[in-house]
């Protein structure tokens, strides 16, 4: 199923495939990447319960050894709407069968799509509806069309970073905490160049800042504000054009990890009956 949202501004289209923002115009300008599989055929998954992938493929949940998909279930499941205007709606998950074989626990998980004047704004909210305490991974995973040369367009962070991402190993699928490359010294701008990404995700673990932004030289380009999460995963498929701006509570794991997923790093735990809500938007800027 796909809805369509329209303002006076903005238009945007989602698939109730994974709940999945497949298009974002501005002003009549494109700001999603366009799945092609040459590259990479997604563009915009969500990940719900699991961010990237685990050591030795499975985690321990109160005990018991379960196996999780790569960035978790729910951006491979068909999601309902559940409310639906010309300008927002709703798509809503919980727990059956499938999902309790990876992630024991009853859940609400709800995404809303809802324009803005500049762009969108979405909001995750994950209710814990088992008797126990749930912990979970979350994030977003947008990827922005870049044309033209890439060396051209450069990250603006809202505040100053000191950052050394950690190596992501393509064997093992973990981060290596003691493998950092640095990549700011206390400075807002990252130059952009294809290279950066050929070891996969930089991922910014510790980040300070809560926004940042996508510019071509121009200064064109789009903005990501997230509030309410924790860390960032930036990464492209090997000489894309295109970028991804990756909000996150949780990544793949580390390889000092315990292996119990209730220890990840990043991840959120939810009591019994407790409700949180995570949101980040997508602006334009420039004309």
């Amino acid at each position: 199923m796909e809805i369509r949202l329209k303002n006076d501004n903005c238009a945007a289209k989602i698939i109730s495939k994974g709940a999945e923002l497949k298009s974002l115009t501005v002003d009549r300008r494109e700001l999603m990447w366009s799945a092609d599989p040459a590259f990479w055929g997604k563009t915009s998954p969500l990940l719900f319960p699991m961010i990237g992938t685990l050591r030795g493929g499975k985690t321990l949940i109160n005990g018991k050894e379960y196996a999780i998909t790569k960035h978790g279930f729910a951006r491979d499941l068909e999601l309902t709407p559940v409310t639906v205007s010309g300008t927002s709606v709703t798509f809503a998950l919980e727990q059956n069968d499938y999902t309790r074989g990876m992630f024991p626990f009853d859940f609400r998980f709800t995404v809303t799509y809802t324009l803005k004047s500049d762009g969108i704004a979405v909001t995750y909210r994950v209710k814990n509806n088992s008797g126990e305490p749930m912990p979970f991974c979350i994030g977003a995973h947008p990827a922005f069309a870049c044309g033209g040369e890439f060396t051209d367009y450069r990250l603006e962070f809202d505040k100053p970073e000191t950052a050394a991402v950690p190596n992501y190993n393509l064997e093992t699928g973990l981060h290596e905490e003691n493998n950092r490359r640095p990549l700011l010294n206390g400075e807002t701008v990252l130059p952009l160049k294809h290279e950066l990404f050929y070891g996969d995700v930089c991922y910014f673990d510790k980040i300070v800042s809560r926004s940042v932004m996508l510019l071509d030289k121009d200064n064109k380009g789009v903005r990501v504000d997230y509030p309410d999460f924790t860390s960032l995963g930036v990464w492209q498929a090997k000489d894309a054009p295109f970028l991804c701006i990756e909000p996150w509570c949780g990544s793949a794991d580390f390889d000092d990890c315990t292996g119990v997923f209730a220890e990840k790093r990043g991840a959120v735990t939810l009591q019994s009956g407790e409700e949180r809500a995570f949101t980040y938007s997508i602006s334009a800027v420039g004309k």
